[in-house]
């Protein structure tokens, strides 16, 4: 897996330079991973559907990809980087505000989708296990279990594509942070 994270994650998102990064990029893939699969242990919790947890994942994210950026091409260098080239004078002001923007909203989004996705798995299970007491008749039940076993053997899978995902967008935003267009 460490291997899969080097060769298929960073090195191609990243480019040249990659390995400062790598440490990092481990740490988050393995930390959500393990995470996503004590919340599969009977009375167990998934920390990454706690909002805290995947805000915190993302602020991390968001300072190796400022830190990064900023390492490589200076902290002018950085800024003056998010602007297009070749953008009319009138228009620096707004695209200035939109790249903060955007600074911004890629870790919300990143702390969104994984908590959304490890919540969503457990409140269906909860779901169709309540529908045993809502409808109130064993018949509901056989379905009911199997419908819930099959979710809770897909939030196997989910477990390892969240952990992936973040991963892999948390190295393409550094990517995109070290290697900019002038």
């Amino acid at each position: 897996m460490i291997v899969f994270v080097r060769d298929e994650i960073a090195k191609p998102t990243i480019g040249k330079g990659f390995e400062k990064f790598l440490p990092y990029l481990l740490t988050v893939f393995f930390f959500i991973l393990f995470s996503n699969f004590l919340g599969l242990i009977p009375n167990g919790a998934t920390v990454t559907s706690n909002i805290s947890v995947t805000t915190t994942l993302a602020i991390l994210s968001f300072i190796a990809v400022q830190v990064g950026g900023m390492m490589k091409n200076g902290v002018l260098g950085y800024f003056k980087g998010l602007i297009p080239s070749g953008v009319p004078a009138w228009l620096l002001p707004i695209m200035f505000i939109v790249e903060i923007l955007g600074l911004f909203t890629k870790p919300f989004a990143l702390a969104i989708r994984l908590f959304a996705n490890m919540t969503a798995g457990h409140i269906v299970i909860f779901a169709l296990i309540g529908l045993i007491f809502f409808m109130q008749t064993y018949f509901v039940a056989p379905v009911s279990v199997a419908f819930a076993l099959f979710i809770y053997l897909l939030e196997i899978l989910v477990a390892l594509i969240q952990a992936y995902i973040f991963t892999m967008l948390s190295s393409l935003f550094i990517g995109m942070a070290v290697h900019q267009d002038h």
